[in-house]
């Protein structure tokens, strides 16, 4: 039913159709042959894709599960993108200020 390259969003996918009552299996698929306990991580379609298996008597169920899903407002990310831009002008601030005192002790020899 539905092909995702991370086995970690594949879980995810089956487990929100699970709660909905629809019984969902993931499946990993070999496009290379490589069994997927040797599979490299991380590599995308390219050696195999995770599959989404769903009964056809609950596929749409299952589509309409997902797409109200994808319609869900996300949570919004600007508190923790500026908490992350504050901490890493801290960071940027202490390396200056250690790089600042150390410069004239370059600058003596």
């Amino acid at each position: 039913m539905a092909t995702v390259d991370s086995e970690a969003v594949a879980e995810l996918i089956a487990g929100r159709l699970q709660t909905d009552g629809i019984l969902a299996r993931v499946r990993y698929d070999s496009q290379a042959g490589i069994p997927r306990q040797i599979a490299p991580a991380a590599l995308g379609f390219g050696p195999g894709a995770f599959r989404i298996a769903v009964a056809a008597r609950d596929a749409d169920r299952a589509r309409e599960a997902l797409a109200d899903a994808e319609g869900a407002p996300r949570r919004d990310r600007r508190v923790l993108r500026t908490i992350a831009a504050i901490l890493l002008a801290l960071a940027l601030f202490g390396y200056l200020t250690g790089a600042a005192q150390l410069l004239p002790l370059l600058l003596e020899k």
